[in-house]
């Protein structure tokens, strides 16, 4: 009976269920809202064949009609493509291709409504390519060949693995003039590759590609010149071998040689040795650096035309060359070291290539038969002496580039008459650099004012200029460069302005006639024999009231003068080292 009152009491309990307490208002309870998810009819999985595509069927659940679908590959690659085509919210297809063979890769699928994202995966990989199925090609004659000079060889060649659309490509790796191909299909399967040697490089290679619209390979035929010497034209395979080809001829009877191949300094000796040597192309050649004193002295030679891969050309490389009447310097060039061409008295006309840098010390001294030099755009420095003694020069062009000119870079250019270039408005004879004048003033110069703007005179600036008689040197100039007036024997007085600070040494060296000097009065240095052998100097005035620093090898041998200082100072030149060897000092305001 107990029993019986608890089930009713139960039942009428849940046939009024309670309210809340705040609002009376009823809850009812709502179901869970269904979750979003992806599924695949053709699974999470698939194998392909190369070039096959397979297509997956997608089923949404839990979507809205926000819902969006994206696939893309976990790895990005080319292995395969992914194209999604919704046909709804809820279903639609993937199709994925295999592009190459034996990948593996994963399609990872995006689902999105807005307020949820679920993410699945479908794993993908690529059967291999059975050996009958591979494209490849082969050559009958092999993939190595050697050739003579103007030898021409044809390769058969035969495809497999391909179709009807096999197209076929052969060209060299790396192009130049060496050889000249040309593919001559016979079927889609096999054709012919013929391949002449015209002459230069020793080393290349035929680089074949095969395609039949959907994949490509590549491969290739490595071809050499045999080594060889006819007389006339060497072929060095091996570096340091020239002498070897050369041995069983009469090497007094080569004056013309022509050399293709792979040199070292060891073959530079051997072409140096031969006694007549006079025309020598080395165009062809393989060589980066002209060692030091490649050719020094070598008389005999006329005529060089040097490595298309040479880089710099060695000090004194062909200094005392004085037959050589032209060179060509190739593009590669960045370095013409020093003394290179010192010497070469007969040399006409020279090519500077653009890719030179810096024209280094002496490079083109003494080369009295140069007419014209052009400077390239790609030079920012001409080094000491780069082109004195260069009697014939009648014209220099040199570029906005260039922001540094030795010592002497110029001088003793005695033809010297046009200038050409950022330097082109100041006197033909005198170049200024950042303030520096260095000078290539003719021998017969008699006179000069330098240009208020120079601040310091360069080394040697106008050693040897025996008519000049008088030079105004401007007051903003500190500094007289090692040997500027050096041997300037017609010079009867100078003037040093009161802004000069140093003089160097042999400044005025040899100035035979010079009689009067006046030194300014901030001069603090004066370097070794500045005034020695100036046997006419008979009146000397210093400025300074302190006596300037002389160096320890005196600044006036040879000179009996007498020297006039500032009041009041007699007695600190009279205790100065050098200064007390005067024996007449007499102060003046």
């Amino acid at each position: 009976m107990k029993k019986l009152f608890l089930l009713t009491a139960l039942f009428v309990a849940a046939a009024f269920p309670s309210c809340s307490k705040h609002d009376n208002v009823e809850t009812p309870d709502l179901p869970d809202p269904q979750p979003l998810a992806i599924a695949f009819a053709d699974g999470n999985s698939l194998l392909l064949n190369m070039n096959e595509s397979k297509t997956v069927n997608y089923t949404i659940t839990g979507g809205s009609d926000k819902t969006v679908v994206k696939a893309e590959l976990q790895i990005p690659d080319d292995a395969y493509t992914v194209e999604t085509t919704p046909s709804s919210t809820s279903e639609g297809t993937i199709t994925i291709t295999a592009q190459t063979p034996e990948t593996e890769n994963c399609v990872i699928v995006t689902v999105s409504d807005g307020s949820q994202t679920v993410t699945a995966e479908i794993a993908v990989s690529t059967n291999a390519i059975s050996e009958e199925d591979k494209l490849a090609i082969t050559f009958a004659e092999g993939n190595s060949l050697e050739f003579n000079v103007g030898e021409t060889q044809t390769v058969h060649y035969t495809i497999t693995g391909g179709s009807a659309s096999n197209v076929v490509k052969a060209e060299m790796q790396n192009l130049d003039d060496s050889y000249t191909l040309k593919t001559t299909p016979t079927s889609a399967t096999e054709g012919t590759i013929t391949i002449m040697a015209q002459m230069p490089s020793t080393e290349n290679c035929v680089i074949v590609t095969v395609s039949d619209g959907n994949r490509s390979i590549t491969a290739k035929i490595d071809v050499t010149l045999k080594a060889s010497f006819d007389g006339k034209t060497v072929v060095v395979v091996t570096p340091g071998t020239l002498s070897q080809l050369l041995a069983n001829y009469d090497e007094s009877s080569i004056t013309e040689l022509t050399v293709i191949g792979n040199l070292n300094d060891a073959d530079i000796v051997t072409l140096k040795s031969l006694p007549n040597l006079a025309v020598l192309d080395m165009e062809n050649a393989n060589l980066e650096e002209l060692p030091t004193e490649a050719f020094k002295g070598k008389t005999s030679l006329t005529s060089v035309k040097l490595p298309k891969t040479l880089k710099a050309i060695g000090s004194y490389a062909f200094s005392g060359c004085s037959s050589l009447t032209s060179v060509k310097i190739p593009d590669g060039v960045t370095t013409i070291w020093t003394d290179a061409f010192w010497g070469c008295s007969s040399l006409t006309s020279v090519t500077i290539p653009d890719s030179v840098t810096v024209i280094w010390w002496f490079a083109f001294s003494g080369c009295s038969s140069l007419t014209s030099v052009k400077i390239p755009d790609g030079v920012m420095t001409i080094r000491d002496g780069a082109f004195n003694h260069c009697s014939s020069l009648t014209s220099i062009t040199i570029p906005d580039s260039v922001t540094e000119i030795g010592a002497s870079a110029f001088s003793d250019c005695s033809s010297l008459n046009a200038f050409y270039g950022k330097f082109a408005s100041l006197d033909h004879r005198c170049l200024i650099v950042d303030g520096c004048l260095n000078s290539f003033a003719p021998a017969g110069l008699t006179s000069y004012a330098i240009p208020e703007g120079v601040t310091e005179i360069g080394d040697a600036a106008f050693w040897g200029c025996s008519s000049l008689t008088s030079i105004i040197i401007p007051n903003n100039v500190t500094t007289i460069g090692h040997g500027a007036f050096t041997d300037c024997s017609s010079l009867t007085s100078i003037m040093i302005p009161d802004s000069m600070t140093e003089i160097g040494g042999i400044a005025f060296q040899y100035c035979s006639n010079l009689k009067s000097i006046t030194i300014g009065s901030s001069v603090t240095t004066i370097g070794a024999s500045a005034f020695s052998d100036c046997s006419s100097l008979t009146s000397i005035y210093c400025k300074a009231i302190v006596p300037p620093s002389v160096s320890i090898h005196g600044a006036f041998n040879g000179v009996s003068a007498t020297l006039y200082v500032p009041t009041g100072s007699k007695a600190a030149y009279t205790a100065a080292d050098e200064w007390k060897n005067f024996s007449n000092i007499f102060e003046m305001d």
